[in-house]
């Protein structure tokens, strides 16, 4: 994610040109896996708006949640926020901006990208309610440093092409071919549900970050098209328009559909296990007992 205050750029004609940093912020029977996930992930976001009971109820269940498995989840998380940042930074770094370097952003250290607040306690908390991966780190970009302006999108596409190849990292050693897993044993392994819960964690933050709106990269990679000023005023109201699609996420199960959907395609063609996978999101996440 790149920071997203704008900020301007005073050249010798006297004109004043944006310099806008990047925010940088998702088996064989796919059917049947995706029919089970959505449901059980439908059963868990109407919980906002149900009563006060069950929102007692909510809360006890995220206190169950807190186990060795999910508390492991976490620091692999903020790694694999580091790994976005990074590849932000190291396009950047490439596009021209070699004060990418001297921030200290060509590194895995998440004190160099993240906020205490912000970058850790508001997604950890986020992660384990409802499974969204928020973005949590932050890399400033200097527009005016870069080659052209091309290079700015190439800058916002790498995070969420980082997270994809997260995915691919975490679920590659579940795959039938490489005979590293017995798809039919129970219950597996601890690390197999793991991985599979950080590949379904970063598909989801690979889309989660292409929508288009500010601060996600999303945004940043089609922000060129708009005038300065529409540009202005969509960073001005980033928090609100950033609440407005957390509460929608939160809310509104059915805008997930879209997300099972693609990792189910991608599963498919690729021919990853997503029953496994989405086995170890919920076991991990959620303790849910495959």
């Amino acid at each position: 994610m790149i920071g997203f205050a704008a900020s301007c750029k005073r050249e010798s004609s006297g004109s004043e040109t944006p310099v806008l940093p990047v925010k940088t912020t998702g088996f064989g029977a796919g059917a049947t896996a995706r029919r089970h996930l959505w449901a059980t992930h439908k059963k868990r976001r109407r919980l906002p708006l149900a009563p006060l009971r069950a929102q007692y109820e909510m809360i006890a269940s995220i206190t169950d949640r807190f186990t060795p498995l999910m508390l492991a989840a976490l620091p692999a998380w903020i790694l694999c926020v580091c790994v976005h940042e990074f590849s932000h930074a190291l396009v950047a770094y490439f596009g021209g901006d070699r004060s990418v370097r001297e921030k200290g952003y060509l590194t895995l250290d998440p004190t160099r990208f993240i906020d205490p607040v912000f970058s850790l306690l508001i997604p950890a908390v986020v992660l384990m309610m409802g499974g969204l991966p928020l973005p949590g780190g932050a890399v400033q970009i200097d527009q005016s440093r870069l080659r052209s302006e091309k290079w700015m999108r190439y800058v916002y596409i790498a995070g969420p092409a980082s997270n994809f190849l997260l995915f691919l990292l975490f679920a590659l050693p579940l795959h039938p071919r490489l005979g590293l897993v017995d798809a039919s044993a129970q219950p597996q392994p601890t690390w197999v549900y793991f991985c599979g819960a950080m590949a379904v964690l970063n598909f989801i933050a690979t889309l989660f970050n292409l929508i288009p709106i500010p601060p996600l990269d999303g945004y940043g990679i089609i922000e060129h098209r708009f005038s300065y000023e529409t540009r202005l005023k969509m960073r001005q109201n980033t928090m609100l328009l950033f609440g407005g699609l957390f509460m929608l996420f939160w809310m509104v199960p059915e805008v997930w559909i879209p997300f099972w959907i693609m990792i189910d395609h991608v599963s498919d063609v690729l021919g990853l296990p997503l029953g496994l996978m989405t086995e170890g999101f919920y076991y991990i996440l959620f303790n849910e007992i495959p």
